[in-house]
């Protein structure tokens, strides 16, 4: 009876692991075929089983933008580059999409060295930054090891492990840093067109603030009932019904 329950289980899995490639497969075929509403119908609902890649939300970008759905391939997109943040292909289609948006907020130059700080943030996800700290971890070992029982002299060994501690140092800094980023921080996209931006919560008791459009990366401050406080990247704050922003992964 075990191993008959255990052997269900196994196919279980197994199918459960072949239906988003199956669909996947589906979805590319729409859209080599110019079907376009359908591909997004089959991505979407691979994404409903729970299942995401960066190639899946690539294609799916890519399918919104077909049909000149700006917000919606711009949402992807941002959840593409998250998932893969040195793909080129993404990067170019991120930008070009961005290019198309009403709405484009020109922020001043920061200063190069948190230009730099940022941009190596940005390039690594959490996970690979604590894997390149991991194995600079085991070489300063390795070294301390060797350094210790004579197999390494001279102070060159020194230096290069002073520098590699420094590195270290910095590279689970910039890991922590995003780690708490993503703990504290909600993105999501605008999906709409001339969405209002209000005061409060509720149509009828608070006032226009400002007018955004489709394709707008803001911050989540706080939710109520169908309502999203958002922040955009100059300071400005107001309140959107939910139906009008998507939320990124």
């Amino acid at each position: 009876m075990t191993r008959k329950i255990l052997l269900f289980i196994l196919m279980f899995r197994f199918l459960s692991a072949e239906i988003p490639e199956t669909l996947f497969e589906d979805g590319n075929k729409s859209m080599s075929e110019g079907n376009y509403k359908d591909a997004i119908q089959t991505y979407e609902s691979i994404l409903k089983l729970g299942y995401e890649t960066g190639d899946l939300y690539y294609n799916l970008g890519n399918a919104y933008y077909r049909l000149h759905s700006i917000g919606l391939s711009a949402w992807a997109y941002y959840n593409a580059l998250s998932m893969k943040p040195r793909d080129k292909d993404i990067i170019h289609n991120l930008q070009v999409t961005q290019a198309r948006q009403v709405d484009r907020i020109e922020m001043p130059e920061p200063f190069i060295l948190l230009d730099i700080y940022r941009r190596v943030k940005d390039i690594f996800t959490f996970r690979e930054l604590i894997f390149i700290g991991s194995c600079l971890l085991l070489v300063e070992a390795l070294l301390v090891f060797f350094i210790q029982f004579g197999l390494l002299s001279g102070s060159i060994y020194r230096h290069i492990l002073t520098m590699m501690i420094i590195v270290t140092l910095g590279v689970h800094g910039i890991a922590i840093d995003k780690y708490f980023q993503n703990k504290r921080s909600n993105y999501g996209v605008i999906i709409a067109n001339g969405v209002n931006t209000y005061s409060g919560p509720y149509f009828e008791e608070n006032t226009v603030l400002f007018r955004i459009n489709e394709g707008m990366k803001v911050e989540i401050h706080q939710t109520q009932d169908d309502w999203i406080e958002i922040i955009l990247i100059d300071g400005k704050k107001g309140w959107i019904p939910a139906e009008s922003i998507r939320i990124l992964r």
